[in-house]
């Protein structure tokens, strides 16, 4: 439901905020929905769908990956394939019988539907017609709530009340609406979002709350028992000096047309809904009415609403409503895959070779491990980790509680002990390296070495699956590379001693290899045996400064960088073979 001109305001904001031209500000965007479904309002035309006369951020920026995993009716497959199938549907593809059967079993006549389920219409008319015939069928004592309208007198300059409310728009604070204790409503103002009372927040009016003026009772609040109980935390009140679990919500003030000032609450009944209004909900009863619908894939979302076939009813049953529009499958079947292997690569080789007997080492700048724990135990890949070394730690004390990752042990080696001699780096904020490797990976830590004065690393031995070294460094770009260069020979040295049949160092170590500039820290290493693995960009700014550096490429299988969302740096990584 994202317009084109919506989404080139998107494009321009990242690009303002991000201070870059390039499209959406330079930054990557994951985009989530299924154009099968309802189309923006209005004329508009889906994002995917080209039109020459108009900007286009789609059809040269994303790739489509097809989610194939169903949620909302997982209980239920035949239903859910059922709908699959409707999704897709045509206008001149005939429905299959065994589907048409299916759909069957759902058909009721209105009067045999449940009152308490959802009805689900087209049309704002026919919404309005039944929540106000259910109204005044079940409830008794109604009370009317007119809005309360103001315009400015011309004599005197103040806002008057007008004797009756203006004739409103339909997205305007109603003129008129009918409430009682026990009807349900939906609130339709975005009241407080970190509360979670927002547009299309459903309730029950529970109370009722009255004020006398003039003589007469005059409605001050509405007392909402709100279904999702999570939400409202903040606005339950006390109310005549008792404790109140509702939530209670008062008038909001809108500007109508010509100048008039309406108050009114931001409530409309809600035993229907259109269309429109339910995209997105998932629940377990409903009532679709087929008779008006208007446009393609408006069926199918009244229909997917429910969770199973049983809790569907269906009335004014007609087939020829439930189509796809044709040009949302051209356009779907034109748009380039997203191939899984470039996306998640370390994934994917998973996937395809779990009998394969290997090592997988990545390292992450983090930026600082621990505001990004959170990050780091949520990315599937870096869970894929044998051995995870992550740079930029910024840690400065002891404890490491807070750091722990289920399956993993841990090491650390903060910035402020590793330096004795460039003092002034070590009490610059920042810096740090850490370790992670698997538990049922025996483990010997080399916090120290000799002749290793001021250098940021860490180092775990490994005795199987292979005898090898792992090493994480990072190099802080004030850090001259020459007393660096030194450091780290000393280190080259002491690992040569220590008979491993494969080295491997990674880290940030701040020297782009894209550049055309001398790189004096990758001639080090080449000069003393060494491969580095990784040839793309592994930053934002499209630099090359994250390494992974081997004594033996012949033990590698498979390199490459990841991809992230929480650091200007991208994962590196390397999976090696047992044996080369």
């Amino acid at each position: 439901m994202v317009s084109k001109d919506l989404f080139t305001y998107v494009n321009w904001r990242f690009q303002q905020i991000k201070g870059n031209k390039k499209p959406f500000g330079g930054i990557s965007c994951l985009v989530v929905g299924d154009y099968y479904q309802l189309p923006p309002l209005g004329k508009a035309k889906p994002l995917c769908v080209y039109e020459e006369d108009v900007l286009d951020f789609w059809k040269d920026h994303f790739q489509i990956i097809t989610l194939t995993e169903i949620m909302r009716q997982k209980e239920d497959l035949a239903f859910a394939e059922l709908l699959n199938r409707l999704r897709v549907r045509q206008k001149t593809e005939a429905l299959r019988e065994d589907d048409r059967a299916l759909l069957f079993q759902a058909v009721k006549k209105p009067e045999d539907c449940p009152n308490d389920a959802l009805h689900i219409f087209a049309t704002n008319k026919e919404v309005d017609k039944y929540n106000t015939e259910i109204v005044q069928a079940l409830f008794a004592d109604i009370i009317t709530i007119d809005a309360e309208d103001y315009r400015k007198d011309p004599r005197t300059g103040r806002m008057k009340r007008l004797n009756k409310p203006v004739t409103g728009k339909k997205d305007d604070l109603l003129d008129t609406m009918q409430v009682a204790v026990g009807v349900r409503v939906m609130v339709t103002r975005n009241l407080d979002v970190e509360d979670g009372i927002v547009n299309g927040c459903f309730g029950t009016i529970a109370n009722i709350v009255t004020k006398a003026k003039d003589g007469i009772d005059t409605v001050q609040m509405l007392g909402l028992q709100l279904d999702n109980p999570n939400a409202g935390q903040k606005h339950r009140k006390k109310v005549r000096g008792e404790e109140d679990v509702l939530v209670y919500i008062e008038r909001s003030e809108e500007s109508l047309r010509k100048g008039a000032v309406r108050r009114q609450f931001p409530i409309k009944l809600a035993y229907a809904c259109t269309a429109h209004k339910v995209q997105g909900m998932t629940m377990h009863s409903a009532v679709v009415s087929l008779k008006k619908i208007f446009e393609p894939g408006m069926a199918y979302v009244a229909l997917s609403r429910t969770t199973s076939l049983q809790g569907l009813h269906i009335t004014d049953f007609d087939d020829k409503k439930i189509y796809a529009d044709p040009e949302i499958t051209t356009s779907l079947q034109s748009m380039r895959r997203a191939r899984v292997e470039e996306i998640m690569p370390l994934l994917q080789h998973v996937r395809e070779n779990r009998q394969e007997q290997t090592l997988t080492i990545i390292h992450h700048n983090t930026e600082g491990l621990s505001s990004h724990m959170k990050d780091i135990r949520c990315h599937h890949e870096l869970q894929l980790a044998d051995v995870l070394c992550l740079t930029e730690t910024h840690l400065t004390g002891s404890s490491t509680s807070d750091l722990q990752l289920e399956g993993y042990n841990l090491f650390t080696r903060n910035r402020h002990v590793s330096y004795s001699t460039h003092l002034e780096l070590g009490r610059k904020n920042g810096g740090g390296v850490a370790i992670y490797c698997k538990e049922h990976i025996p483990t010997q830590p080399r916090q120290y070495i000799q002749n290793v004065t001021d250098l940021e690393f860490a180092v775990i031995k490994l005795d199987s699956p292979i005898k090898a070294a792992v090493v994480a460094v990072y190099r802080p770009p004030q850090y001259s590379v020459g007393d660096f260069l030194t450091n780290l020979n000393s280190m080259l040295d002491y690992l040569d001693l220590t008979h491993n049949d494969l080295v491997i160092i990674c880290g940030d170590f701040n020297e782009d290899l894209l550049h055309p500039g001398k790189k004096p820290i990758l001639e080090f290493f080449q000069s003393r045996g060494y491969t580095q693995l990784i040839t793309s960009a592994t930053t934002e700014k499209h630099t090359l400064l994250d390494n992974i550096y081997v004594s033996n490429p012949d033990f590698c299988r498979q390199s490459g960088v990841l991809q992230t969302y929480h650091s200007y740096h991208n994962p590196v990584y390397c999976v090696l073979r047992f044996f080369p």
